[in-house]
């Protein structure tokens, strides 16, 4: 029996990138889920991103309710 497809092969983020904005600055940036994400302590999706126009560090987990990111300025 093949494996089940992981969520990311499962949905359009896997092939698209997705544009979102940066919470500092509004810039828009383009983000794209890995097919073999980083899992944090917590069991979310979890990714770090750093703004290409105010090179400020973001942290985020993909909601798995609605599977959208959510950004947050990571303080430093």
């Amino acid at each position: 029996m093949a494996a089940p497809a992981s969520l990311a092969d499962r949905t359009e983020t896997a092939e698209r990138p997705q544009v979102i904005n940066c919470p500092n600055c509004e810039a828009p940036l383009a983000f794209k889920r890995n097919r073999a994400p980083r899992i944090d302590s917590c069991g979310f999706e979890s990714y770090s991103l750093e703004c290409t126009e105010c090179a400020v560090a973001l942290a985020g987990i993909i909601d798995p309710c609605d599977e959208t990111l959510l950004l947050s300025i990571v303080p430093g």
